[in-house]
Parts: C-alpha cells; sequence; structure tokens
C-alpha cells in the first residue's frame, strides 16, 4: 500500500512539471512581444560633445539647430587685425607680420564667447586665414560650414564670412568701381552674401567693407578715398534694395570713420528710393560704444558700424539684444572690439 502511494505522489509531481512545461510553451507562442526599453536623451547645455558609455566620441547638434522657428539670430564683426598666416599668397609685395598662434588663439575665443551664428570678418589673410580661424572655433564646439572670403590683387587684407546657416547667393563685388568714369576700385571690394536661415527659410543679405585706413602721408588724399567708397558702397545698396524691396539687409564694416564724418552721413542719409539705413549701437558694460583705440594718442573711436535697412529695422524693432566684447582674450585678439547683436 505504501509503495502504492510513493508511484501515485511520483506521478503527481510529473503531471504537475507537465503542465508547468506546457504553459510556458503557449505563453512565450502567444504571449505579446517585449518592447525595448525606450532610451531618453539627456540634454547637455553648453557643450557640443559628450563621450558615450563605449567611450567614442558622440557629436551633439549647435544649439542653434535645436533653436524654435523664428528665434534670434546672433551676428557678430571683428576687425581681426591682420589675421594673416603662412599659407597665405601674399598678393603685394609689402612685408606681413604673420598672426601669433597666440592672437589667434584669441580671436577665437573672443567669437567664441557669445555663440554667434554668422560672424562678418574684415583684416582676414585670405582662404588658408579664413579656414584656420574655422578649425579654432571648431575645436571650441562652433562649426561655421558655409564660409565666403573677399581677395583681391593688391590688397593683403580681405573681408569674410562665417555662417551656421547656408550661403544663398554670392554677390560679392571683388572690383568695385568708384565712378562710371573712372577705372579705380575700392581697395578691398564689397563682400555680399545672402544667408538662409535652415529652420524656417528667413533670408538676410549680409555685406562687408572696409574702407581705406586713416593711416596715410597724405591725410586729405585719404579721406578724399573714403568719400568716394562710401559713395560705391551706397550705390551698391541702392541697387540691392531696389532689386528686391522687401530684403532685410545689414552692412557692416571698419569704416576708417565716425558716425558723423562724411562717409557714414552717405549710407546713414541713404537716398529717396531707398530711404536712411539705421545705425545699431552696441555698448559694452560700462555703457561706451567706442571700438578702437589708438594707445599712442589716447583716442578711442567707433569705427566698427553696422547698418541695417528699414525692412530689417522693422523686423528687429526698438528693444533688442545687442553688445561688445570687452575681456581679456578680445585685447589680446585685436586693437578692435567685436559687436555683436540679434536678427530677426
Amino acid at each position: 500500500m505504501m509503495k502504492f502511494s510513493r508511484i501515485v505522489r511520483r506521478v503527481d509531481f510529473l503531471l504537475v512539471a507537465l503542465a508547468l512545461l506546457l504553459s510556458g510553451v503557449i505563453y512565450l507562442r502567444f504571449a505579446p512581444p517585449v518592447e525595448e526599453a525606450q532610451v531618453i536623451p539627456v540634454l547637455v547645455q553648453d557643450a557640443q560633445t559628450t563621450r558615450s558609455d563605449s567611450g567614442g566620441k558622440q557629436e551633439l547638434d549647435p544649439p542653434y539647430k535645436s533653436a524654435p522657428i523664428g528665434s534670434p539670430v546672433r551676428f557678430l564683426m571683428l576687425n581681426a587685425r591682420n589675421y594673416f598666416v603662412a599659407k597665405d599668397v601674399p598678393r603685394t609685395r609689402n612685408k606681413r607680420r604673420l598672426k601669433s598662434v597666440e592672437e589667434r588663439e584669441a580671436v577665437a575665443d573672443t567669437i567664441a564667447s557669445v555663440h554667434p551664428e554668422v560672424v562678418g570678418l574684415v583684416e582676414m589673410g585670405g582662404q588658408a586665414a579664413l579656414e584656420d580661424l574655422a578649425q579654432r572655433l571648431e575645436a571650441r564646439g562652433l562649426n561655421y560650414p558655409h564660409r565666403r572670403v573677399l581677395e583681391r590683387w593688391g590688397e593683403d587684407r580681405a573681408l569674410a564670412i562665417l555662417s551656421c546657416h547656408p550661403i544663398a547667393r554670392d554677390d560679392s563685388v571683388a572690383n568695385c568701381l568708384l565712378g562710371e568714369r573712372t577705372s579705380q576700385c575700392m581697395r578691398r571690394g564689397i563682400l555680399d552674401v545672402t544667408v538662409k536661415v535652415g529652420k524656417d527659410g528667413r533670408m538676410f543679405r549680409i555685406m562687408g567693407v572696409h574702407l581705406k585706413s586713416r593711416v596715410a602721408d597724405d591725410q586729405q588724399a585719404a579721406e578724399h578715398q573714403r568719400n568716394r567708397e562710401a559713395r560705391a558702397v551706397a550705390n551698391h545698396l541702392q541697387m540691392a534694395m531696389r532689386k528686391d524691396t522687401e530684403m532685410p539687409i545689414l552692412v557692416y564694416g571698419d569704416w576708417n570713420a565716425g558716425p558723423r564724418e562724411a562717409p557714414l552721413l552717405v549710407i546713414s542719409q541713404g537716398t529717396r528710393s531707398t530711404g536712411p539705413m539705421r545705425r545699431i549701437v552696441p555698448k559694452d558694460s560700462r555703457g561706451e560704444s567706442w571700438t578702437v583705440t589708438y594707445r599712442a594718442n589716447d583716442e578711442y573711436n567707433a569705427f566698427d558700424q553696422i547698418y541695417v535697412n528699414r525692412v530689417l529695422s522693422s523686423r528687429i524693432g526698438r528693444k533688442i539684444a545687442t553688445g561688445i566684447v570687452d575681456n581679456e582674450a578680445s585685447r589680446k585678439a585685436s586693437d578692435h572690439r567685436a559687436l555683436w547683436f540679434d536678427l530677426r
């Protein structure tokens, strides 16, 4: 009898085990698949790269790519003070002083301090100099894949632009005549590009100029040259605004003249067809707006200036974010200070 009970218990155990096995098979066959765990990305602010779990470098999108449609586009202008590098081919017989690595690093630090999306540059050596600066900015997490430089034979200093956003048009004029009845040209020409904001398609036409230097043996002749160059810029602006009356336009530059001197009055007053241009007046933390200093004479001047047309002026309004970069890096980078403001 005891032997029979043992057999019954063993059969019961086997039946339970078989039932569990069958239920497991049925579950695996007909149960819904298990979803993979959702990985929620962590927002990393003020950084362009991070490290993945495997130790590799993972690229992050620059801040402007995640900005909402219609958000401000920061523009900065800087006279980089003879940003000459060895790889640039000289365009004159003049002796050039190559910009030191320390000074080039300072230029990159100055620009990176405000994270602009478009950078207008004056006194760049050429294409190699622009590539050198772009690489230094990339090392700081700022990528400017869209670049233009305006070089002209007979002048070593070039105008240039760096942009996060695509350049839709290039209407730059290297040999800009100083009148209809002359073969004389502006020494540095007019940089003229149209930038298209990738997220929403907004267009901004950006022009850069650098008028005749004030360092000259014949000051009267130099002043006359600046006046003629300013009129050439005004004519170029007039044609651009007549061609497209709804295009927002800004012109930046080292004018080598103050806002109340003749060359800038030509620009600011405009014409009957185009109307006046509005000057953007950034200030530093002390409320000062000077951009360049001549230490020998203890002079402070606002030679670096930005003007916008009526279309852009009405778009940005009266209250706009502006500033002047005034830190230790900017003082090492150039004798000029960088200006910035937000486009809309």
